[in-house]
């Protein structure tokens, strides 16, 4: 079957200036409810948590493909957080459905949320100490709702196969606990938009109703501690903090707090003992080293400062308060030329991002009326004066890919991106496009690989790696791939159109045609006519792939 790759090739230049836009997504799950013992309001509440969460899973497919139009690479952390920190809720549906016994039921919900481009954009502007404290409090709450929702089935079990009354009784007493937890994280969910939005008052307040369903909630504790941090008040703030660490000693979060606390507050050798402890438990967490050498600088302990910021930047190249701080330091010791090589270090990541931000723009206007030629003279200029700008090289290299058609061109670019950092998946999976052109298919598929490797939901390698393992007549691993393509993105028509390609392979032609079906229904396109009709010719049905070809030709498809 051919597989026409202008519908999977697409470019990656998109313009950065485009109007704000919403895009809204759905989310569909239930829960099981054990009528006995559930309560009705809970229940529903928990079913609207399970469809909301599928709707994040669906949005961070588009925030992960947004970002990379605006040339941020972001982790699957980081990208979870965003989803969870900007998707709003605008209509919420119920549908109860009785089981056979009358007392049980399922409660089914379907979540309709948005996200507003603008309100990405400024969360990708957020710096790395504020990225950095977003990711880690939204990889706890995951963390406890799981641990809270495998509580609760376990309990419903007990429930089930208890043969006293009484023990019926203590386990619907524990279930009722469970739900006061359960509703603890929904207020503290609640809160963590009102502090991302910036309205600390409102965000203390759903904090402290966290806390009062579940005292326990070491979460709310921390994060009413940081609401009272934003609101300069510091002694309550570190009685929060205290209570945090108490509750959970093993996280390094509650230390952090307090260690940011006491240097505010100018105690640096106090700072110094918490920010010692974040990195006991956390040794890679490149803030806690440089606050720490911030603190040290305070103390007038340059050295031990310029340690913890080589540490800092080891774990973090391109941390540009760190490479500030450290230049600081060397000039406290009156080295100025290791101060100077710091400052020029800062000043050249931000001008590098700040300057090429400007040329790419430029270029990025000019694709977009066609002018690849002029496009490619102002990435040349800007690749002399930005050599460790990585964006600069893998949108030159996609003006050669895309356009130009000159794919070596294009490897070299890519090659360059990656030279400056290796764990740039886009610029992995825009090499692996590039092999695929030039029919290297073992090569693009290792690079599709190595961008997986790094990011595991980057949806369209898996896409592209399952058509590379398809011309290769490796059918069997294209469905693999395919299949996960779909499932992260089931409304995609070109994953649909790959995964019908494998089935074909694999002389599932029933199964191909459903997905086919689906592809043409969101995306009525003439390539995907004419791939529909050349599976009806091998399944025999002629009319029909006539039709489909005629189709085609009318939509403008000669291929």
């Amino acid at each position: 079957m051919k597989k026409f790759l202008i519908a999977m090739l697409m470019s990656l230049l998109v313009s950065t200036n485009v109007n704000a836009e919403v895009e809204t997504y759905e989310g569909v799950d239930e829960y099981y409810v054990l009528g006995a013992v559930e309560n009705i309001n809970v229940a529903r509440e928990r079913a609207r948590e399970r469809a909301l969460r599928a709707a994040r899973e669906k949005a961070g497919v588009y925030i992960h493909s947004f970002s990379r139009t605006k040339d941020y690479e972001l982790v699957e952390n980081e990208i979870v957080s965003i989803a969870s920190g900007i998707l709003r809720v605008i209509e919420t549906a119920y549908e109860v459905v009785p089981l056979n016994d009358k007392k049980d039921y399922i409660i089914r919900a379907k979540v309709k949320a948005d996200i507003d481009t603008s309100n990405l954009e400024e969360f990708l502007q957020k710096d790395a100490e504020e990225m950095s404290k977003i990711v880690a409090n939204e990889t706890v709450i995951r963390e406890q709702e799981k641990q809270q929702e495998e509580k609760i089935e376990t309990l419903k079990q007990n429930y089930i196969t208890a043969t006293t009354t009484e023990e019926k009784g203590v386990i619907a007493q524990q279930i009722v606990e469970e739900d006061k937890i359960f509703l603890s994280n929904l207020k503290l969910r609640e809160g963590n938009k009102l502090s991302e939005e910036g309205n600390y008052t409102q965000a203390e307040k759903l904090f402290s109703e966290a806390i009062e369903l579940d005292s326990e909630n070491f979460l709310a504790w921390h994060n009413h501690g940081w609401a009272c941090v934003e609101q300069r008040k510091y002694k309550q703030a570190m009685t929060d903090f205290n209570k945090a660490a108490e509750l959970n000693p093993a996280s390094e979060l509650p230390y952090f707090g307090r260690g940011w606390v006491y240097n505010l507050l100018k105690e640096y050798n106090a700072a110094i003992k918490e920010y010692d402890k974040v990195i006991e438990i956390n040794p890679t967490y490149a803030i806690a080293w440089n606050n720490r050498g911030a603190a040290k600088s305070w103390l007038n302990k340059m050295n031990e400062a310029i340690a913890d910021y080589d540490k800092a930047l080891e774990l973090n190249p391109n941390y540009v308060k760190a490479y500030e701080n450290r230049g600081n330091a060397f000039i406290a010791l009156g080295n100025r030329n290791k101060s100077a090589v710091d400052f020029q270090k800062a000043a050249k990541i931000n001008r590098s991002n700040k300057g090429a931000d400007k040329f790419i723009e430029q270029v990025l206007a000019m694709n977009n009326r066609g002018e690849f030629i002029e496009a490619l003279d102002i990435l040349n200029k800007a690749a002399e004066l930005y050599l460790d700008n990585q964006f600069i090289f893998v949108n030159r290299g996609n003006i050669y890919n895309d356009h130009l058609r000159d794919y070596e061109a294009a490897i070299a670019d890519y090659n360059k991106a990656l030279e400056i950092n290796p764990k740039f998946s886009w610029a992995y999976h825009n090499r692996a496009l590039a092999y695929g052109r030039l029919k290297r298919w073992d090569e693009a598929i290792a690079d599709y690989g190595r961008a997986l490797e790094i990011d595991k939901n980057y949806v369209s390698a898996y896409n592209g790696r399952a058509w590379s393992y398809c011309q290769m007549g490796k059918f069997e691993e294209a469905l693999v791939d395919a299949n996960k393509a779909v499932e992260l993105n089931p409304n995609d028509a070109n994953f649909l159109d790959t995964r019908a390609g494998a089935y074909i392979g694999l002389k599932r032609y029933e199964e191909a045609l459903s997905d086919l079906n689906r592809a043409i229904k969101l995306s009525p396109e003439g390539w995907l006519y004419h791939n529909r009709g050349e599976l009806y010719l091998l399944m025999g049905e002629q009319s029909k792939a006539q039709a489909d070809f005629a189709k085609a030709r009318k939509l403008g498809y000669n291929g």
